[in-house]
């Protein structure tokens, strides 16, 4: 069980708050790696009280398995009493219009380079309404926000990594990582990779997930890694969605840690664009 002492809460800041179009980084990909992207203070805050694998695993039904992922959305944590009022006011920011301005602020120039239609399908995108995940629908907001707290769980029987390349639903705007490592875990990999295809002729593949829709898988043959981004705490990595937008999960070691982020994602009602299939 985690720490649930009331104590003082630091203020909530944004994770963007200190990201300029400066740093982003456009190989193989625009996105951003930003360390130490929260306060000190507000980062242990935080860290401290973020449920654990078995936690969500008993709210949300689903058992626990080696190296797999569980969900704690915004909605659950905010109608869940004994969540820090830190994780209330964090997600809160987290799946706002407020922080949908500032992905705009920062990416908005990069999204519509790689999807120029974008705008011609869910119309200009600083007037989309903004709502939240499993609080909103698309009968009134044309986009629904996400800050889910995610554990994989300890690695057992063999090592195993959670997800190879791939590329995120092409219904979500955005995706962004905020890494939260434990300070003694000292398994090897869970970093991120990020990847470009090899040449134009490529192929996906795609399963069903548990929220009833597909996930896009490609085979490792049709892409080289570019860079990897070590998974450390307090660092978060953010990035527009679309074709171009491969990444992965290296191979975890056996270990009993617990691999710990927050989910950021922008979800709308229909695709932005098609993969090969």
């Amino acid at each position: 069980m985690f720490d649930t002492t009331p104590e003082p809460q630091p203020a909530v800041a944004s994770l963007l708050a200190n990201v300029t179009r400066d740093d982003i980084r456009r190989d193989p990909f625009p996105h951003v790696v930003v360390r130490n992207a929260l306060p000190q203070e507000l980062y242990e805050a935080l860290a401290k009280s973020m449920p654990t694998a078995e936690y969500i695993s008993e709210r949300i039904g689903k058992p626990i398995t080696s190296n797999e992922r569980y969900n704690y959305m915004s909605e659950m944590i905010l109608g869940d009493p004994t969540m820090a009022q830190v994780w209330k006011d964090f997600v809160t920011y987290h799946a706002s219009p407020a922080f949908y301005e500032e992905f705009l602020d920062l990416f908005q120039e990069d999204l519509l380079a790689n999807l120029p239609t974008a705008e011609d399908q869910v119309g200009p995108l600083r007037e989309l309404r903004v709502g939240r995940r499993n609080r909103d629908t698309f009968e009134t907001h044309d986009i629904l926000l996400d800050c889910t707290a995610v554990i994989n769980s300890a690695v057992t029987g063999k090592p195993s990594a959670y997800r190879g390349p791939h590329v995120d639903k092409p219904y979500k705007l955005y995706g962004g990582l905020f890494y939260m490592r434990l300070p003694e875990d000292d398994a090897v990999g869970g970093d991120l990779v990020l990847y470009k295809y090899r040449t134009e002729a490529h192929k996906f593949y795609t399963s069903a997930s548990e929220y009833g829709d597909n996930r896009f898988d490609i085979d490792p043959s049709y892409v080289e890694e570019v860079t990897t981004i070590p998974y450390q705490s307090n660092t978060l990595v953010m990035y527009p969605i679309n074709r171009l937008a491969l990444h992965g999960v290296s191979v975890r070691s056996l270990t009993e840690h617990q691999r710990r982020f927050v989910a950021l994602v922008g979800d709308l009602q229909h695709h932005l664009f098609d993969l090969a299939l």
